[in-house]
């Protein structure tokens, strides 16, 4: 009686473990690499992205570096990111790589950068995940921007990132607090402080310059974050990378940060090998 008992309770632990097994799902493997041009994210003419998805692809593990151009928020085109795009193919194999334009910020009629920016890159994630059987992608990114585009992916990455789907955060010569006094009296900047958003929805008592800034939107939540900038750039301030770096640290965020001789320039598309070679090593170690 008790050799029967002990049969049937292995056998019923059995039939446990196996069911259990044979539900998790299994996920097809594309061997054929695709790259899709001017993909519509949206209905605006600005709203493309590049897509590159690399052969060995699944959905079980092939994530999305999604990268953002600079320019000011007012100019600029995936174009000026393509030297990027084509050295992260080289170097990390196991992304898809996607390569964005937004709305860019213009005057007259007004378009404020925020939400407009941000919905753009929430739209090309919501893009990419609802292709993401096809595509054959985990939706799961990591977001590349340059200058203003460092600046959108790290306001993204702390702010407007809800459904948790950023899990990392690279950032090249991108403003992280634009209420610096170093940019009190610059005349670009003060003038695109105008444009960050509409004033009409700002929170009480909050500036423009509060409102856009990611350093002010860090939580425990935050993800990895890794910064790049020049000792000399003219454009963004020295006191920029250890603001951020002393904000990640508050709440214990993995972070790195490299200072590089020069200035806006030399220190991101000049020192492309490098930032990709570093941001490379950054993901395998904080991304799993």
């Amino acid at each position: 009686m008790k050799l029967t008992l002990k049969l049937f309770l292995g056998f019923f632990l059995f039939a446990i473990l196996f069911s259990a097994c044979s539900q998790e799902e299994v996920f097809e493997v594309i061997n054929e690499p695709k790259t899709i041009i001017d993909a519509a994210y949206g209905n605006d003419e600005a709203q493309k992205a590049d897509i590159f998805l690399p052969e060995g692809r699944s959905q079980a593990d092939t994530r999305v570096l999604l990268i953002i151009h600079g320019g000011g928020w007012y100019t600029g085109d995936k174009k000026d990111m393509d030297k990027f795009v084509s050295t992260f193919q080289s170097k990390l194999k196991s992304y898809a790589v996607v390569n964005m334009n937004y709305r860019l910020v213009t005057f007259s009629p007004v378009r404020y950068m925020l939400p407009t920016q941000t919905d753009d890159i929430r739209l090309v994630m919501d893009y990419m995940a609802k292709n993401a059987s096809d595509f054959g992608i985990k939706p799961e990114f990591v977001l590349l921007g340059l200058s203003a585009g460092g600046h959108l992916a790290m306001l993204y990455s702390y702010k407007y990132d809800k459904a948790g789907r950023v899990k990392a955060a690279v950032n090249i010569v991108g403003p992280c607090d634009l209420s610096d006094d170093a940019y009190k009296n610059n005349f670009i900047f003060n003038l695109g402080m105008n444009y960050i958003t509409d004033p009409a929805h700002l929170p009480s008592g909050m500036s423009q310059s509060t409102f856009g800034s990611p350093v002010h939107w860090i939580t425990r939540n935050a993800p990895p974050t890794i910064s790049f900038y020049g000792n000399t750039d003219k454009l963004i301030p020295l006191s920029q990378p250890s603001t951020l770096e002393q904000a990640l640290n508050q709440y214990n965020i993995p972070n790195e940060k490299y200072i590089y001789p020069g200035g806006h320039t030399e220190a991101s598309y000049d020192q492309s090998d490098d930032i990709v070679a570093k941001t490379v090593t950054f993901l395998t170690t904080h991304v799993r």
